[in-house]
């Protein structure tokens, strides 16, 4: 598809006063609820219009954004919320001009890309949850990375692929351990998949944007030419100030540069984020002898090469990213090229501009070529959804396990009368917690890219009421000493490796043929077997969630990443690249539906999601960031505002939970928040110990638009955005 000086996608604006119909009922989506139908619900009465404004004037911040806001903002015209106050300032900015949803999303992603780098960009990949008001449909874009098609024949990213593969470790051989590298692996363009990103936003543009694709990226272009302020949340993702907590005891870590990695016992780290030269050299301080301090809070950050690639990408559209004879890709190609090891060097190969007492980042080359951008495609898929607490949820199938989890974590509450407790409570947290731990054992043991083996048809065993209620039972006010997953004699079908070329992403029902390939059913290695200490897997604090309704009644979620914070900290074309492939399972869970393989795509928590209310109105357009207990946050959410009642704004903020974070299935608690100081209690009343309950510091990304109505049927939008990160609500 072309994309011209002036776009082709342009809609004509005579009026900025403009009568649309009011919001309607949701569409079409997997029904694995109690109630859920499978066919569009009935339409709003009839005659209930409203007038809607088109005016950028009236574009309106939230009170107190970013990190003192208290209470969401309200508006009946259109409402964008996201992770950075100037990002959903640009989104307001085009929904007041006309645009739809998917034109919004595109100038917050572009405005993202620059501001939080470390989260998201051009560079990653990102799920959409879609609302058509027009025929009352739901449907799920993935555009999440994906493996390269040559893994080098290894099984892991922990294998060396080729002869001297560590510009640091010369003389591997192909299948040699990287155990001594494994968390620097992670970190380097050996985890880096395919970006999906772009691909994604052009697919949905094409379905539903009203604005030139052209048009969008002004906002963009302008803060990484001219310059943004270093963030207050972008610090602390570079340097600890003292208020940062130990993952594993809860207790305060002394100041000092983020380290890019850190084993589940602490005895090992990598090294500090400012050592890795791509970041070095934009985001901190260059005079700092220790190579540890970011720039200062407010000081402004120029990235004139994203500008130059966003320009591309404005002129060219998404083809521009992915063309293989390009200047973008070959600008991502080369930047991997430049870590490949040199033969016959006699200098050595790491980085040298650091003391030798500090750790040194490691150096893995990506096996990625052109023709991984060429073949890469966004896919449609049919949402997963069900009847949770008398709204209707539709979130993302797999790979995203939190889709999953989210419904399977709801369905348990909701049998154990969740609805009866207090906020908050002791009790609701003994349910919330124990409830995330089943479902993460479950989701770590059964889900992957479906499109690889029989995903589907287990999700829906594990979402199933038998098997539900199968596992509410456990849940005896006594915490669980250990989790187990589900298996086969409740239900769950074996694992069945199936060809990836046969799946079809939008069918309820998956009948795939097995096939019986070494490439497809070879188990990747342990990390046991390859040795060294085991990484926390999906538990790091990043991503982020952008949640729009425009003013025809479009509603979008979209959640995306570049993995974990920084992702490989790796920049091409002024991009950070993303590290997805750390989140294939190396690990004896999940090795097998979760495994490396070519073209494969690592499942993931983000689960943008939208629940629609007994009417089948809009009821919340909301998501998270913040790695594996993402799921956790969008349960609390939906919990404190649709159950409890709650302002959204109040959900959001409120302190976090979870039972996904560890391979373990620990029970979490927020740490430095009065939830923490519910660890005794839960331990004493409900039998947790050192090993079923902690305290962690649970950073999430929430943001979210909840819809009541008036007399009239009108809807009445309120905007929120956490609290933890630099985001705000804009609308009117």
């Amino acid at each position: 598809m072309k994309h011209g000086k002036y776009g082709n996608r342009a809609m004509t604006r005579a009026s900025l006063l403009m009568t649309c119909v009011a919001l309607a009922s949701c569409g079409e989506g997997l029904s694995l609820g109690t109630t859920a139908t499978d066919t569009p619900p009935a339409s709003a009465p009839a005659g209930a219009t409203r007038q809607v404004k088109f005016d950028p004037a009236l574009c309106t911040p939230q009170a107190n954004a970013p990190y003192g806001q208290t209470v969401g903002i309200t508006g009946t015209n259109m409402m964008v919320t996201s992770a950075d106050i100037n990002a959903s300032a640009a989104g307001c900015k085009i929904l007041a001009t006309g645009g739809s949803a998917i034109d919004a999303a595109i100038a917050v992603q572009g405005v993202l890309a620059v501001v939080e780098p470390f989260a998201s960009g051009l560079g990653g990949g990102s799920l959409i949850t879609y609302y058509d008001a027009a025929t009352k449909k739901v449907r799920a874009f993935d555009g999440l990375a994906a493996a390269p098609s040559t893994t080098g024949g290894v099984s892991s990213i922990y294998q060396a692929a080729v002869a001297d593969d560590l510009k640091c470790k010369s003389g591997l051989k192909l299948g040699d351990s990287l155990s001594a590298w494994q968390g620097n692996t992670n970190i380097t363009g050996r985890a880096t998949g395919v970006p999906g990103t772009l691909k994604v936003l052009d697919m949905v543009h094409q379905a539903y944007g009203k604005q030139a694709w052209n048009t969008l990226w002004t906002d963009a272009i302008s803060y990484a030419a001219n310059g943004f302020p270093m963030s207050k949340y972008m610090y602390s993702t570079l340097y600890n100030a003292g208020t940062d907590y130990d993952e594993d005891t809860g207790l305060p870590l002394p100041a000092g540069g983020e380290p890019a990695w850190i084993n589940s016992t602490g005895t090992a780290k990598g090294a500090v984020r400012c050592k890795y030269t791509d970041i070095h050299n934009r985001y901190c301080d260059t005079s700092d002898p220790n190579s540890a301090l970011p720039l200062p809070v407010g000081t402004t950050i120029r990235n004139p090469q994203l500008a130059t690639t966003l320009a591309q990408v404005r002129d060219g559209g998404a083809a521009a990213f992915y063309d293989a004879n390009g200047p973008i890709v070959a600008a991502i190609l080369a930047r991997f090229a430049a870590d490949k090891y040199v033969p016959g060097t006699t200098t050595n190969n790491c980085y040298t501009l650091y003391s030798s007492t500090n750790p040194v980042p490691a150096r893995i080359p990506s096996l990625m070529t052109a023709a991984d951008f060429t073949n890469y495609q966004a896919i449609e898929r049919k949402p997963l959804s069900a009847s949770r607490f008398g709204a209707t949820v539709y979130t993302q199938p797999a790979p995203s396990f939190g889709g999953t989890v989210v419904l399977y974590t709801l369905g348990l509450l909701e049998r154990k009368n969740m609805a009866a407790q207090t906020f908050g409570s002791e009790e609701y947290l003994y349910l919330a917690t124990e409830a995330s731990r089943l479902a993460n054992i479950d989701r770590r043991t059964y889900l992957g890219d479906p499109a690889y083996s029989n995903t589907d048809a287990r999700v829906q065993a594990l979402l199933a009421d038998s098997y539900l209620d199968s596992r509410a039972a456990l849940m005896t006010e006594t915490a669980l000493p250990s989790v187990t997953a589900g298996t086969t004699a409740q239900g769950i079908p074996a694992y069945v490796a199936t060809d990836p070329g046969t799946y079809d992403p939008l069918a309820s029902n998956q009948a795939q043929s097995a096939l019986r390939l070494a490439s497809a059913v070879s188990k990747p290695l342990t990390r046991a077997q390859i040795g060294g200490p085991g990484l926390r897997n999906e538990d790091f604090n990043t991503t982020s969630n952008v949640a729009i309704v425009d003013g025809y009644g479009n509603a979008l979620s979209m959640t995306t990443t570049i993995n974990t914070h920084w992702g490989a900290h790796i920049e091409a074309a002024g991009m950070m690249l993303n590290d997805a492939l750390s989140n294939f399972s190396a690990g004896a869970v999940g090795s097998d539906v979760n495994g490396f393989a070519p073209n494969k795509r690592p499942r993931t928590s983000i689960s943008p999601s939208l629940a629609f209310d007994g009417q089948n109105r809009l009821r919340l357009v909301w998501g998270s960031a913040g790695g594996g207990p993402i799921p956790d946050y969008i349960v609390k959410a939906f919990l404190g505002n649709v159950v409890f009642g709650q302002d959204l704004q109040a959900s959001l903020n409120a302190d976090n939970w979870s039972g996904q974070d560890s391979a373990d299935s620990v029970a979490e608690l927020e740490t430095g928040k009065p939830i923490a100081s519910m660890l005794s209690t839960l331990t004493t009343d409900h039998t947790y110990t050192s090993g079923t309950i902690a305290l962690d510091g649970l950073v999430s990304g929430l943001s979210g638009i909840a819809v009541s109505y008036d007399a009239n049927g009108y809807p009445i939008y309120s905007g929120a955005a956490d609290n933890r990160r630099n985001g705000a609500a804009y609308g009117y």
